[in-house]
């Protein structure tokens, strides 16, 4: 243990106790002239007060250092009695004779012991003032009712010492059982639950936030929590809202979100507030609500709502202008026979129909977009999907020196998918890396085991030599209407998307230095 604190009010205490007892001056002087006399007998109380400890197992299994401890103790205990009989009895005394009673707390010896203890020494002091006393009766009445007030005084400090040790474990016990209980609740917690110190650095990570965050609570400890996990975005927001806290002010509902250590983000819905004593220092205590697949699901719902609308106002358009379609193809087709010996014109007309052919692409294009996707499943085998989709782009490949090739090695390529819809996820992602390539140019396709949310999963990768995406635009990839391209809708690969994930899987850009890659993941069930 470490020093002791000795209480602050231990000289006001031991003031009254002197008072309370009736230790005055005539006390102070009958135990300084008994000194000398009882001096002579300290060597026979010590031997006495340690042969008595050797018989009691419970007051003997303090010593644990056999003959040179039980040396130092008996010297320690005659330099006791020495300053005793000495005196002066002040303050400074007080605080010195308390410590000596913390030391019995120290060593693990029971009070009761040491009341007993103490019993046997205060007899035996007695009986060797009588035995030695030469002076009248009634003086050494008076001697003898001084030196019991003084033993009541030692005693009353030792067992201060005590009360207080046992209120400060009783304290720490107390705190312990309700730090474990709160650990127990929040390591069991389903939130992020993080406490920080004043300086934002990270006092106690949970477990649910390492499972969350892909973090060891032993690598973030220490750490400033903005810096490690805030995006350069929310940071303004959360470090007012520390302050906040700090300054005693609850946060109820605070949202942001969270920078992974894959580089993923999450959002979360804070509560948080000071905490004046974790540890023994303030600090705060935030609780956040993982939101990020509700955000997710809002999010999707909001989209079918855009989509529902589009496909209502692009079903509408396409079914007023259908009828213009058809006269201006017809229109078109008979000016095209009035046209035959006119080259020049014909072209004109050609581009005319073209440009009619585009629009009604772009209509249709958008009323798939927005169609709610009705799956079709059979067992397909992917490879055949993947290659009739490849034939079906012989146009977008002709006079371009374009090659496929496909590393399919010990995979079962078996899965229960929409035939039609999934051939248009590769449709899409071949024509547009057809496009991509410089001649000659070459595409990838390979195939593996995966997983996805904890069950068996194929995962097919799509790598073109072409130049790449740009960085900039790689976000932006799978957005409705975007586009790199001088002509198209910007719809494929949002389309795309919404079919692979209509089965049940994920499409996501790959990590390649040169060219595109896409990855999609289907379950295998």
């Amino acid at each position: 243990m470490s020093e002791p604190n000795v209480p602050d009010d231990l000289a006001e205490r031991y003031q009254r106790l002197q008072r309370y007892v009736g230790w005055n001056d005539d006390d102070v002087s009958r135990v300084l002239e008994v000194a000398p006399l009882v001096r002579r007998s300290f060597e026979e109380l010590i031997e006495d007060f340690y042969a008595t400890i050797e018989t009691e197992p419970q007051a003997a299994k303090v010593i644990t250092g056999g003959r040179e401890q039980v040396a130092r103790l008996k010297g320690t205990l005659c330099r006791w009695l020495e300053e005793m009989f000495q005196g002066p009895w002040s303050d400074d005394y007080a605080a010195a004779r308390w410590r000596v009673g913390w030391r019995h707390v120290e060593i693990g010896l029971g009070s009761v012991f040491t009341a007993v203890a103490f019993s046997r020494l205060r007899h035996g002091l007695t009986r060797a003032i009588e035995r030695k006393w030469s002076g009248d009766l009634s003086a050494l009445q008076e001697t003898l009712h001084s030196v019991h007030r003084l033993l009541d005084l030692e005693l009353a400090l030792i067992q201060d010492a005590y009360e207080d040790e046992y209120v400060a474990r009783q304290r720490r016990s107390v705190k312990q059982r309700s730090e474990a209980a709160f650990r127990h609740l929040v390591e069991a917690a389903g939130s992020m639950i993080v406490i920080l110190r004043l300086d934002q650095t990270i006092a106690y990570f949970n477990p649910y936030a390492e499972e969350l965050t892909g973090y060891a609570a032993s690598a973030v400890h220490g750490k400033r929590y903005v810096d490690l996990f805030l995006p350069e975005r929310e940071r303004l927001g959360v470090v007012a809202q520390l302050a906040a806290n700090q300054a005693g002010q609850p946060t109820l509902g605070y949202e942001n979100a969270i920078r992974c250590r894959d580089g993923s983000e999450r959002s979360l819905v804070w509560n948080a507030q000071r905490l004046d004593d974790f540890e023994g220092t303030p600090a705060i205590l935030a609780v956040g609500q993982n939101i990020t697949d509700r955000k997710v699901a809002e999010e999707r719902a909001l989209q079918s709502e855009r989509l529902a609308a589009i496909g209502q106002t692009v079903t509408g358009l396409a079914h007023e202008s259908r009828n213009a379609f058809q006269r201006s193809q017809a229109c078109l087709e008979l000016l095209a026979l009035e046209l035959e010996d006119r080259p020049a014109e014909l072209e004109l007309v050609s581009r005319i129909q073209r440009a009619l052919d585009h629009l009604h692409r772009l209509y249709e294009e958008v009323r798939d977009y927005a169609a709610p996707i009705k799956l079709d499943r059979q067992l397909c085998d992917l490879a055949h999907l993947w290659r009739d989709a490849w034939s079906h782009l012989e146009v977008n490949r002709a006079g371009k020196d374009v090659i496929l090739q496909e590393s399919v090695e010990c995979v079962d390529l078996a899965s229960h998918v929409d035939w039609f819809a999934l051939g248009q996820v590769f449709r899409n992602i071949f024509e547009n890396a057809i496009a991509a390539c410089s001649e000659p140019g070459t595409i990838w396709v390979n195939c593996s085991e995966a997983s996805l949310n904890g069950q068996p999963a194929i995962s097919i990768q799509i790598r073109d030599s072409g130049t790449g995406i740009p960085i900039d635009a790689r976000g932006r990839v799978f957005d409705a209407f975007f586009t790199t391209k001088t002509k198209g809708t910007g719809l494929g690969m949002a389309i795309a998307r919404r079919i692979v994930e209509a089965h049940g899987g994920a499409i996501e850009l790959g990590n390649q230095d040169k060219g595109a890659e896409f990855v999609i993941v289907l379950p295998r069930s």
